[in-house]
Protein backbone atom coordinates (compact mmCIF):
# COMPACT_ATOMS: atom_id res chain seq x y z
CA UNK A 1 0.00 0.00 0.00
CA UNK A 2 2.97 2.22 0.53
CA UNK A 3 3.84 2.53 -3.44
CA UNK A 4 -0.24 3.41 -3.65
CA UNK A 5 -0.56 5.89 -1.50
CA UNK A 6 2.86 7.48 -2.72
CA UNK A 7 1.44 7.95 -6.17
CA UNK A 8 -1.71 9.23 -4.31
CA UNK A 9 0.73 11.23 -2.53
CA UNK A 10 2.38 12.39 -6.31
CA UNK A 11 -1.32 12.76 -7.82
CA UNK A 12 -2.34 15.45 -5.51
CA UNK A 13 1.05 17.23 -5.57
CA UNK A 14 0.97 17.48 -9.32
CA UNK A 15 -2.77 18.70 -9.45
CA UNK A 16 -1.65 21.22 -6.97
CA UNK A 17 0.82 22.97 -9.22
CA UNK A 18 -1.69 22.38 -12.54
CA UNK A 19 -4.08 24.20 -10.67
CA UNK A 20 -1.46 26.73 -10.17
CA UNK A 21 -1.15 26.98 -13.77
CA UNK A 22 -4.84 26.79 -14.48
CA UNK A 23 -5.37 29.38 -12.12
CA UNK A 24 -3.64 32.38 -13.80
CA UNK A 25 -6.73 31.95 -15.81
CA UNK A 26 -6.45 35.15 -19.27
CA UNK A 27 -2.65 35.94 -17.56
CA UNK A 28 -1.93 32.26 -19.19
CA UNK A 29 0.57 32.16 -22.34
CA UNK A 30 1.00 29.11 -24.71
CA UNK A 31 3.70 27.81 -22.57
CA UNK A 32 1.25 27.45 -19.69
CA UNK A 33 -1.39 25.44 -21.29
CA UNK A 34 1.61 23.61 -22.67
CA UNK A 35 3.10 23.19 -19.44
CA UNK A 36 -0.49 22.20 -17.93
CA UNK A 37 -1.20 19.74 -20.90
CA UNK A 38 2.28 17.64 -19.72
CA UNK A 39 1.21 18.28 -16.09
CA UNK A 40 -2.13 16.21 -17.01
CA UNK A 41 -0.16 13.71 -18.78
CA UNK A 42 1.84 13.44 -16.15
CA UNK A 43 -1.10 12.79 -13.67
CA UNK A 44 -2.86 10.24 -16.25
CA UNK A 45 0.56 8.60 -16.27
CA UNK A 46 0.37 8.75 -12.11
CA UNK A 47 -3.23 7.51 -12.40
CA UNK A 48 -2.57 4.34 -14.05
CA UNK A 49 0.91 3.40 -12.19
CA UNK A 50 -1.07 3.65 -9.14
CA UNK A 51 -4.04 1.56 -10.64
CA UNK A 52 -1.53 -1.36 -11.04
CA UNK A 53 0.12 -1.14 -8.11
CA UNK A 54 -3.33 -0.75 -6.38
CA UNK A 55 -4.85 -3.65 -8.22
CA UNK A 56 -2.25 -6.34 -6.61
CA UNK A 57 -3.82 -5.21 -2.76
CA UNK A 58 -5.55 -5.86 -0.44
CA UNK A 59 -6.93 -3.14 1.68
CA UNK A 60 -8.15 -3.04 5.07
CA UNK A 61 -10.89 -1.02 5.93
CA UNK A 62 -8.47 1.68 7.81
CA UNK A 63 -6.45 1.95 4.68
CA UNK A 64 -9.39 2.23 2.68
CA UNK A 65 -10.57 5.38 4.72
CA UNK A 66 -7.29 6.69 4.03
CA UNK A 67 -7.23 6.11 0.76
CA UNK A 68 -10.94 7.68 1.12
CA UNK A 69 -9.91 11.13 2.46
CA UNK A 70 -6.81 11.50 0.22
CA UNK A 71 -9.00 11.08 -2.84
CA UNK A 72 -12.07 13.23 -1.56
CA UNK A 73 -8.68 15.73 -1.58
CA UNK A 74 -7.67 14.68 -5.03
CA UNK A 75 -11.32 15.74 -6.52
CA UNK A 76 -11.61 18.80 -4.51
CA UNK A 77 -8.54 19.71 -6.22
CA UNK A 78 -9.91 18.59 -9.66
CA UNK A 79 -12.84 20.70 -9.08
CA UNK A 80 -10.88 23.64 -8.68
CA UNK A 81 -9.30 23.25 -12.05
CA UNK A 82 -11.82 22.33 -14.03
CA UNK A 83 -13.75 25.36 -12.39
CA UNK A 84 -10.39 27.38 -13.66
CA UNK A 85 -10.23 25.94 -16.71
CA UNK A 86 -13.51 26.67 -17.77
CA UNK A 87 -13.40 30.40 -15.96
CA UNK A 88 -10.78 30.84 -19.37
CA UNK A 89 -12.15 28.88 -21.51
CA UNK A 90 -12.92 31.82 -23.90
CA UNK A 91 -9.08 33.14 -23.72
CA UNK A 92 -8.31 29.54 -24.24
CA UNK A 93 -10.39 28.84 -27.11
CA UNK A 94 -10.18 31.87 -29.30
CA UNK A 95 -7.10 33.90 -28.02
CA UNK A 96 -4.44 31.23 -27.35
CA UNK A 97 -6.08 28.77 -29.43
CA UNK A 98 -5.37 25.79 -27.31
CA UNK A 99 -9.01 24.31 -26.15
CA UNK A 100 -8.49 21.16 -28.49
CA UNK A 101 -5.41 20.71 -26.14
CA UNK A 102 -7.54 21.24 -23.15
CA UNK A 103 -10.12 18.58 -24.32
CA UNK A 104 -7.39 16.05 -25.02
CA UNK A 105 -6.36 16.42 -21.71
CA UNK A 106 -9.52 16.94 -19.60
CA UNK A 107 -10.72 13.30 -21.75
CA UNK A 108 -7.03 11.73 -20.90
CA UNK A 109 -7.31 12.59 -16.96
CA UNK A 110 -11.41 11.58 -17.15
CA UNK A 111 -10.52 8.32 -18.38
CA UNK A 112 -7.87 7.16 -15.84
CA UNK A 113 -9.28 8.94 -13.27
CA UNK A 114 -12.67 7.04 -13.93
CA UNK A 115 -10.99 3.45 -14.13
CA UNK A 116 -9.25 4.23 -10.73
CA UNK A 117 -12.35 5.16 -9.10
CA UNK A 118 -14.28 1.79 -10.07
CA UNK A 119 -11.04 0.07 -9.11
CA UNK A 120 -11.21 1.45 -5.18
CA UNK A 121 -15.02 1.21 -5.40
CA UNK A 122 -14.23 -2.31 -6.26
CA UNK A 123 -11.73 -2.76 -3.38
CA UNK A 124 -13.52 -0.54 -0.54
CA UNK A 125 -15.26 -2.68 2.78
CA UNK A 126 -18.92 -2.35 2.30
CA UNK A 127 -19.70 0.16 4.39
CA UNK A 128 -17.44 2.81 2.27
CA UNK A 129 -18.25 2.29 -0.86
CA UNK A 130 -21.67 4.51 -0.79
CA UNK A 131 -19.42 7.02 -0.23
CA UNK A 132 -17.04 6.16 -3.18
CA UNK A 133 -19.33 5.93 -5.55
CA UNK A 134 -20.96 9.60 -4.23
CA UNK A 135 -16.99 11.02 -4.81
CA UNK A 136 -17.06 9.40 -8.34
CA UNK A 137 -19.90 10.94 -8.99
CA UNK A 138 -19.05 13.95 -7.97
CA UNK A 139 -15.65 13.66 -9.86
CA UNK A 140 -17.85 12.47 -13.04
CA UNK A 141 -19.70 15.92 -12.78
CA UNK A 142 -16.63 18.05 -12.94
CA UNK A 143 -15.16 16.27 -15.74
CA UNK A 144 -18.95 16.24 -17.69
CA UNK A 145 -19.14 20.30 -16.80
CA UNK A 146 -15.65 20.59 -18.41
CA UNK A 147 -16.61 18.24 -21.32
CA UNK A 148 -19.81 20.35 -22.04
CA UNK A 149 -17.40 23.54 -22.42
CA UNK A 150 -14.35 22.23 -24.13
CA UNK A 151 -16.30 19.56 -26.23
CA UNK A 152 -16.11 20.89 -29.85
CA UNK A 153 -13.01 22.69 -29.21
CA UNK A 154 -10.12 22.90 -31.53
CA UNK A 155 -6.51 24.04 -31.36
CA UNK A 156 -3.34 22.82 -29.48
CA UNK A 157 -4.32 19.38 -30.23
CA UNK A 158 -1.06 19.01 -32.66
CA UNK A 159 0.96 20.19 -28.95
CA UNK A 160 3.35 17.30 -28.05
CA UNK A 161 2.26 15.58 -25.61
CA UNK A 162 4.67 13.14 -25.62
CA UNK A 163 6.68 14.60 -23.17
CA UNK A 164 5.28 14.41 -19.65
CA UNK A 165 6.08 16.84 -17.53
CA UNK A 166 6.96 14.18 -14.23
CA UNK A 167 8.53 17.04 -12.14
CA UNK A 168 6.85 17.67 -8.85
Amino acid sequence: MEKVRANLDALERKLTKANKIAAKGEKMKVGDAIKLGRKSSSMAATINKGMREYDDTDPTPQESQEMLAQMTRIVELTEEQVNSLIGCSGYLKDKLHVGGLVKRDLVKTAEASEALSHLMVSKAPPELKQEGQALAKRRNMAFDKALAVYGNATGGDELDDKTADDSD
